[in-house]
């Protein structure tokens, strides 16, 4: 595996450069940022690829598995397979980074509507799995959002545990940095010391003039906390 892995190795500088030059285009069309991610690359094989949002000890990025993306004498990898799966990954990063319309939220899970919506937009397999030559079949994205919804409760109900999932996830999501000075308009300027991320919550040690104050970010963001930086 380790002279594999050597082998491999030697294509990712134009990986690299696909990769980029496929993101950027998204980019324009979407005015996101995904070019800007960092991109890693492994031997896994188990995934072909996969998109990590910040959050907790989490940084963002993107990683793609040589065995797959790369092309090799046991594995040769067709460029429109290369690209499905690339374009699989950027819909997953559309999905936390663009607002996508309330239609096409009805399905949870990674692999749900919303996702399967940003495919649409990139032009994607929507499919959790990868199936050898499908990415020279036309795509019936109108199929796979159709809502199967028949009762009248059952989008209600599933509207409530999709808004509860998200509310859950977005709390459990740290978006302030160790070392950050914030302000807060009744006990003024102060700095965060210690990031405690706990299930559904995080909780915030910060340095205040008098003394350490535990403050959950979900109440900091709701009280419009700012910080020195601008977040």
């Amino acid at each position: 595996m380790d002279e594999l892995y050597v082998r491999l190795e030697k294509q990712v500088p134009a990986l690299r450069l696909q990769i980029a030059q496929l993101y950027q285009s998204f980019d324009r069309k979407f005015h996101l940022h995904g070019a800007s991610v960092p991109v890693t690359f492994g031997m896994e094989q188990d995934v072909l690829g996969s998109y990590t949002p910040a959050g907790g000890s989490e940084e963002e990025h993107f990683h793609f598995s040589l065995l797959y993306v790369a092309s090799y004498e046991e594995r040769p990898v067709s460029n429109e397979d290369r690209l499905d799966v690339f374009r699989h990954e950027y819909a997953h990063y559309m999905q936390y980074n663009m607002p996508v319309p309330a239609e096409y939220t009805w399905q949870k899970g990674k692999h749900g509507s919303a996702w399967k919506y940003c495919c649409s937009l990139t032009g994607a397999v929507p499919t959790e799995f990868y199936r050898a030559g499908e990415t020279l079949k036309k795509q019936d994205y109108e199929k796979a959002l159709k809502n199967p919804w028949k009762g009248t409760m059952t989008p209600v109900l599933d509207t409530f545990r999709r808004e509860t999932e998200y509310q859950r996830q977005k709390n459990s999501r740290v978006v302030f940095a160790q070392g950050e000075t914030v302000l807060h308009p009744k006990f003024g300027e102060g700095v965060i010391q210690k990031i405690d991320p706990k299930e559904g919550s995080v909780i915030l040690h910060i340095q205040f003039r008098d003394k350490i104050r535990k403050i959950d970010q979900k109440w900091l963001n709701r009280t419009r906390y700012k910080s020195a930086r601008g977040i």
